[in-house]
Parts: C-alpha cells; structure tokens; sequence
C-alpha cells in the first residue's frame, strides 16, 4: 500500500460480520477505496467465506463469531435484521477499547435499543441502514460501486459518542454515499413508508392479480411494464422481509391504515363518479412525484 493510500485509512482493521450482497459490496468498496489496512470477514460458512475472499471483498475470515473481530477498530453488522443483537452479544465481550460497531439493519428501534445492552462504556454503537441493495442475495452479487449516490442513514442513539458519529460520517462519504442522521423512531416511520409499505403492497397486488388470473385464465397474460415495475421487489427473500416487517410493526400497521384510508377515498370518489375527485387524485401524485425526482437529483 502506497503513502498517499495510507493517508485514505480511516480504521486499520474492518471487521465484516455477514459478506453478502451488502458486506461484500462493503468489504470491496473500503479496500478499492484504501479506507481499511485489512478486512475480515466473519461468517459461518467457509466456503462462502472463501469465494468472499477470492472475489476481493475481505482479506482473511473468520469463523470464530466470538473472538474474530477481537482486533478491529470498525465491525460492520451485516446480518438479517433479527440476528444483528444476538451477533453483536456473542462479541461484544472481545471486543477492544474505541472499537466502534455499526450495523446495515433495515430496521432500527429494536436494533438501536438492543445494541446498547451490550455496549461497553469504551465501545460505541451507531446504527446504520445504506438505502442500496437490489433482489440478488450473496457475494457474488456485490460489487464496489453499490453506495455511491446512495443514501446512507445513520441512527446514532442517545449514547452515541461523536466521534465515532463523525468517524461513520466519514466512512459514508468515502464510499461516495450521502450521510441521512435520523433517531430510530424517524429512520422506521420513513422507512415504512418507502420500503417496507411497498413490499407488502407488491405482495397484496401478486395475490390479487393471481385470484383474477385463476378465474378467467388470462390476466397474468395482459400484464406488461407497469405491473412487473410495481411487483419487482417481490423476488426478495421471504423470510428476510418477515423479520423486517416485524421488526417495525407498529410503524408499518400505521403506514398500512394510512394508505387504505387513501385508496378509500379514491374508492368513494369512483362510486360517486365524481370526475374532478378522481382527475384531481392522479394530478397530486403526478406533482408530488416530479417534486419527490427534483429532491432526488
């Protein structure tokens, strides 16, 4: 490693917990990027472990979920969101003195509140959740270059030191994402509304969609553009969004009955035949989308 990639360092040792689509890509980013003198990834699986190591996502693996990140400076949480506390409980106790933990969880209430159970005084936590991903699971799907552009939440809880907040501000920049800071209770009621709303709606419309096709034989034959756009998230893994959509509950039912009372409107205004109600509910959301797209730019 030359001098000027020494200066890009910002932790010696990233320890990767969990080198999937979102550790891996991760673990690539930080090392194309020199923001890391070594990656360890720490999993369960050797094999998959290895073709982590071989596709230059870490350096060296770990199966030792205790005692693997005993050295790092950073460790990156990469489990499905249920697994995140009881991981970061098997190693917390190794864990050294200024270590800062992070996590990629798509939830963060539960999360954020769990973690600081088990935080030592020395060891600061902050939650994080990289709004980047796709459908495709696995190593083999990451790639460097998966953050940029991307918004990268950080969810600091009231322990939170700032430094470390500052130290995981920088991380986000070099990764090329842009830093979001929320409380949990924010990241989760937006999140609801964005991601979490959205798959169960995907799910809700293939069901719909497969009861009108088992009746007349054809509907899944009319289907084009639109529909496999509002369905495609639908391919995720199952029990992945199980664990999302308990883990934030309470946040996503509220979503749930706020987008019902919506389309009840829109239901209302069509029995009524009330033209201008109906022009009027398609006008909104075409000006809150161009709105939404000139924020996003």
């Amino acid at each position: 490693m030359s001098t000027t990639d020494r200066n890009n360092i910002l932790f010696e040792t990233v320890a990767i917990v969990g080198v999937g689509l979102i550790g891996g890509s991760l673990g690539m980013a930080v090392k194309t990027r020199s923001m890391a003198g070594r990656v360890i990834g720490i999993g369960r699986t050797e094999q998959k472990l290895m073709r982590a190591k071989i596709l230059g996502a870490i350096d060296e693996y770990s199966l030792d979920f205790e005692n693997g990140a005993a050295e790092a400076d950073l460790v990156v949480i990469c489990t499905p969101v249920r697994l995140i506390v009881p991981a970061l409980e098997k190693m917390a106790r190794s864990l050294k003195a200024g270590c800062i933990v992070t996590d990629v969880g798509s939830t963060k209430q539960e999360v954020v509140s769990g973690a600081s159970r088990f935080v030592r005084d020395e060891i600061s936590f902050v939650g994080g959740h990289p709004m980047a991903g796709s459908e495709q699971a696995g190593v083999d799907a990451a790639y460097p270059d998966l953050f940029l552009g991307a918004t990268y939440v950080l969810t600091p809880g009231d322990n939170t030191d700032l430094e470390a907040l500052g130290k995981m501000a920088a991380l986000v920049e070099g990764l090329g994402a842009n830093v979001e800071i929320m409380t949990p209770e924010e990241h989760d009621r937006s999140a609801a509304v964005i991601s979490h709303l959205p798959h169960a709606m995907a799910s809700a419309l293939l069901q719909l969609a497969e009861d009108s096709h088992r009746a007349n034989g054809k509907t899944f034959r009319l289907a084009a553009g639109s529909f496999r756009d509002l369905t495609r998230v639908s391919e995720s893994d199952p029990a992945l969004w199980r664990d999302i959509c308990l883990t934030n509950a309470g946040a996503l039912s509220s979503a749930i009955g706020d987008f019902a009372d919506i389309l009840r409107g829109f239901q209302q205004a069509l029995g009524a035949g009330d033209e201008e109600a109906i022009e009027r509910f398609f006008e909104k959301a075409c000006s809150i989308r161009n709105a939404y797209l000139r924020i996003t730019k």
